[in-house]
């Protein structure tokens, strides 16, 4: 555990923005160009989305634009907003396309489910499941990580109301608790389990086998883990739920999170993209209401993104075995969470 405040430009708080322009960067009518003739070499090539690789972009202008991205995500504060997508004109799979092939000139794109879908589609799906994962349904998220090393959000189409994008830098958060309430911080290092919640691989176990730390250091590198659900389940699974002390250190970790100080709040509008280091960020999404006609929905696009080279990072810090979520043929990312808990405290019971 570092003893020591995390300094550097990825340890910010919303004073150091003046407005949006401090942290967006706008795709020149150059790069836009090259996108399309990228686009149409696609076309002529005949490739699909997955079948696309880095290689494939040849646009010296953007590959640039991608090396600065990934240098803020690497060694600034950590992510970078970019407009200028021409969602409005071009079909969804070029959309999917170019999007990808931005991607990619960073890392390699990773399976986010059990479906397999190495581009995730996050939208309100619950009229279908109900019990859909959060990106797919319109609840209020918490602040949490995702389970990669970079991961990127591109809006496609806007929500009706809501759904205002939270982020918040989790190395400012580790200094706001060492320097409140450093007792808390022994809590976060020594983690939590996580239950896999149901994405697991057939014969695996449905709770991770060590203890996932919110924050550990690596090579004097402090990176953050938390996706609250995965861990109140893991514990409660384990027999030891998050309450006492444990929760009290949640609780103030979530609070520092959520903090008018430390949270950056803003609407990502169509044609605009996040990248953001996701071990050094913590991102989170006001609950939101959507349009009836499903052509006009609230619709963005994920990348899951792993680069080795961005951060050393613990091994505990892994939930799945191997890189990503691995599909399960015909299972979708679906989970009742107050149902697995009834279970789990029915059993406690019964022993």
């Amino acid at each position: 555990m570092t003893v020591d405040p995390v300094a550097g430009p990825g340890a910010w708080s919303v004073s150091d923005f003046q407005g949006p322009a401090d942290f967006t960067v706008r795709l020149t009518p150059e790069e836009v160009a090259e996108l399309e003739a990228f686009l149409r070499r696609m076309d002529a090539a005949g490739k699909t989305l997955n079948e696309i690789e880095a290689a494939d972009l040849q646009s010296p202008a953007v590959e640039a634009r991608m090396r600065e991205v990934y240098a803020e995500l690497r060694d600034g504060r950590g992510f970078v907003v970019m407009a200028g997508l021409l969602v409005d004109r071009w079909p969804e799979a070029d959309i999917e396309r170019a999007y990808w092939a931005m991607g990619v000139q960073m890392g390699v794109g990773l399976s986010q489910s059990v479906m397999g879908d190495r581009l995730g589609h996050v939208r309100d799906m619950t009229r279908e499941d109900p019990t859909a994962r959060a990106y797919r349904n319109s609840s209020e998220l918490n602040p949490h990580t995702d389970l990669a090393h970079m991961a990127a959000l591109c809006c496609v189409k806007g929500a009706k109301s809501g759904g205002v994008s939270l982020f918040t830098s989790a190395l400012s958060v580790h200094n706001a608790i060492l320097a409140a309430r450093p007792d808390y911080l022994n809590i976060l290092y020594n983690g939590f389990y996580y239950h896999r919640r149901g994405e697991e691989q057939p014969g695996q176990a449905p709770v991770t086998p060590h203890r996932v730390p919110v924050f550990s250091d690596r090579d004097g590198k402090v990176s953050c883990r938390w996706v609250k659900p995965y861990a109140f389940l893991g514990q409660q699974a384990k027999g030891e739920p998050i309450e006492g002390d444990m929760e009290d250190a949640v609780d103030f970790f979530l609070k520092q999170a959520n903090s008018d100080a430390l949270q950056l709040r803003f609407t990502l509008a169509a044609g605009e993209i996040i990248w953001f280091n996701n071990l050094t960020l913590l991102h989170a999404r006001t609950a939101f209401e959507d349009f009836d006609a499903p052509e006009n929905r609230r619709h963005l696009l994920r990348l899951w993104l792993d680069q080795p080279d961005l951060r050393p990072q613990a091994p505990e810090l892994e939930i799945y075995e191997g890189k990503g979520i691995a599909p399960v043929a015909g299972q979708t990312p679906s989970f009742d969470d107050d149902a697995a808990m009834r279970q789990m405290q029915q059993q406690a019971t019964q022993q």
